[in-house]
């Protein structure tokens, strides 16, 4: 029959191929591992290239904006500055006179 040292061999080959599938479980959990990793962070890089676009786009919409306001405070302060040249060049000798609007009641008999 078998002799131990056979029997020796084959339990040492035994133990070397549960030794490998064991390693190579453990390569394919690392593998996974990693390949969890890398689509985490590819979905992350994608979040963060629409938020920069966001607040590129809200930053544009602000500068439009205030450029906006600008021209439209530049414009008001320039007839703010027309009305009072008008005001100091209107004689101040005239005198102020109230506009009174007549009420006229009609009587409705009903």
């Amino acid at each position: 029959m078998f002799s131990p040292l056979d029997i020796l061999y084959i339990v040492l080959a035994f133990c070397v191929l549960w030794f490998t599938a064991a390693l190579f479980w453990l390569l394919w959990q690392i593998a996974m591992i990693f390949r969890n990793i890398n689509t985490a962070v590819s979905e992350l890089r994608e979040k963060l290239i629409k938020i920069e676009e966001a607040i590129t786009f809200i930053r544009g919409k602000f500068d439009h904006a205030s450029s906006m306001l600008t021209m439209l405070v530049s414009g008001v302060g320039k007839v703010v500055d027309y009305a009072m040249e008008k005001r100091r060049e209107a004689p101040s000798s005239k005198p102020f006179k109230a506009k009174h609007k007549k009420i006229v009641q009609e009587d409705s008999d009903e």
